[in-house]
């Protein structure tokens, strides 16, 4: 019986020029009036994956969200989850990364309830 394979930590740049890093709130309900869209890679009813920038420092970030649909419970509400990476020199690693695998990527910003980074300190 092999081992199973270890999953990699990948460690991004920090975003410290970015009023973000200090304080993530800022985004809370203002995501468009945050960023601009960059660039679009997935747009469907339960992903959607696109590259934005911060209108205020220039920062790339990655941004995920999807829905977690149960059919079998049908639920009134289906779960979201939301996960902002920067770092634009990983922009094409983010890009082919599946969404559990993106939660191995730190720093990275969650907004999923009230915003907060995952892996700052």
């Amino acid at each position: 019986m092999t081992e199973p394979e270890r999953i990699k930590i990948v460690k991004l740049s920090h975003p410290a020029q970015c009023v973000l890093w200090e304080h993530p709130e800022r985004i809370t309900g203002k995501f468009a009036e945050i960023f601009d869209e960059v660039e679009a890679y997935e747009d469907s009813s339960h992903l959607t994956r696109s590259l934005y920038k911060c209108r205020e420092c220039g920062q790339l970030y990655f941004h995920e969200w999807y829905e977690w649909v149960d059919w079998k419970k049908r639920q009134r509400q289906d779960v979201h989850h939301s996960h902002t990476c920067p770092d634009a020199s990983r922009i094409d690693t983010l890009k082919e990364t599946d969404t559990f695998m993106l939660m191995t990527f730190f720093p990275r910003l969650q907004l999923d309830g009230k915003p907060k980074w995952v892996g700052k300190d």
